[in-house]
């Protein structure tokens, strides 16, 4: 009895983690424009919504002496899917108005589908369902899932005991399974597909052996960090490091003394940033840093850095770029032309530093 007391709250808390993951509107938004398919992905779900627009008015059309109740849920359906058609060709949506859509749209479609006179158009509509909990799965949250197949299962019950009066039982039955495979089935694909694309998208991002983000990464969580900005901060420090006389620990110890150097430098990088800062292996024995904040303190983050690598087991030092810009309201100013501006200047006010001598910090 206690062995199944265990597994029943196991199970009741692996339900409630899997409820309360977060959606992935916002990091797929972002693969999406940064891979450039946000525009044709918008052309693509309108067309989807336009298409959809032509099942109520087709019903509509060929009902013969519609009634009141039939006549007001097709023009809804047709109207709010035609809206939302328009509504993607200019624009993308929030994830409110996202999720908005999902939601409006699982209603619209349960309600054309219990309005329906014939059972086959009602199995019709409940398929319908199952495009619908895709994009969901796609693009938001287990809740908003469950909601969707939870309403699908519904409608699917009624037009399947629906089915059963006009043909078979039987036929009813086994409309029903069909149709709820369809609403499991894709949606669950969609949701594995998004999931791999969210490893593949990190993986793609992340330097495999310190586990800081590669320069892709960089540049990309960095115009994300831009264009959605914390409040208050109205200044960006960019840093560059580079390792000073590291070829030594390669050629004296091995590479595998240089890969640990490496992860101790990552290390260190981390535990003296601030927990906003975006850190990067830009190649080789080289880092990039990028920090936002009300005030400019590159000088006071170079000279924590330095001293952090300077204690280091490896004994090893660092030539350090800085340099700080005054962050411009959104949309006045060219996000990415800026931040490979400052990486620029960063990495030749390091130059400069490794010039001198090495082991110092120099801002520009």
């Amino acid at each position: 009895m206690v062995s199944y007391g265990v597994r029943g709250v196991r199970c009741v808390s692996s339900i409630k983690s899997w409820l309360a993951q977060p959606d992935q509107f916002d990091w797929m938004t972002g693969v999406l424009r940064e891979r450039g398919l946000l525009r044709p992905t918008q052309w693509a779900l309108a067309a989807i919504s336009a298409i959809s627009a032509l099942v109520p008015v087709t019903t509509l059309l060929s009902t013969r002496r519609p009634t009141i109740e039939v006549v007001v849920i097709n023009a809804t359906a047709a109207v709010f899917v035609v809206a939302v058609s328009v509504y993607w060709l200019r624009h993308w949506p929030t994830r409110f108005q996202s999720e908005l859509f999902g939601v409006v749209a699982a209603s619209c479609i349960a309600g054309w589908s219990l309005t329906q006179s014939t059972a086959a158009l009602a199995a019709v509509g409940c398929c319908a369902m199952a495009t619908n909990g895709g994009y969901i799965a796609l693009f938001h949250s287990n809740k908003r899932l469950v909601f969707n197949v939870g309403l699908a299962v519904a409608v699917s019950v009624a037009a399947a005991v629906h089915l059963a009066h006009e043909s078979s039982v039987g036929t009813g039955i086994a409309a029903f399974w069909v149709i709820s495979m369809l609403n499991l089935s894709f949606p669950l694909g969609m949701r594995g597909m998004s999931r791999a694309m969210g490893t593949y998208a990190v993986r793609a991002e992340e330097d495999s052996l310190t586990g800081l983000f590669n320069r892709r990464g960089f540049i990309a969580a960095l115009t994300r960090r831009l264009a959605d900005p914390h409040e208050g901060d109205t200044h960006l420090t960019m840093v560059m490091i580079d390792l000073d006389a590291f070829k030594r620990i390669n050629d004296t110890y091995g590479h595998a003394a240089g890969d640990r150097a490496l992860i101790a430098i990552a290390g260190a990088l981390r535990q003296n940033t601030p927990p906003t800062a975006v850190l990067c292996r830009a190649g080789g024995e080289e880092f990039l840093i990028a920090s936002t904040g009300p005030v400019p303190d590159a000088e006071r983050i170079a000279a924590r850095l330095g001293a952090a690598i300077a204690a280091l087991p490896q004994r090893l030092t660092a030539s350090i770029g800085t340099v700080t810009a005054e962050l411009q309201p959104i949309g006045t100013f060219d996000i990415l032309g800026f931040i490979e501006k400052l990486i620029d200047v960063a990495d030749n006010a390091m130059y400069i530093a490794k010039r001198r001598g090495g082991n110092q910090a120099n801002h520009l």
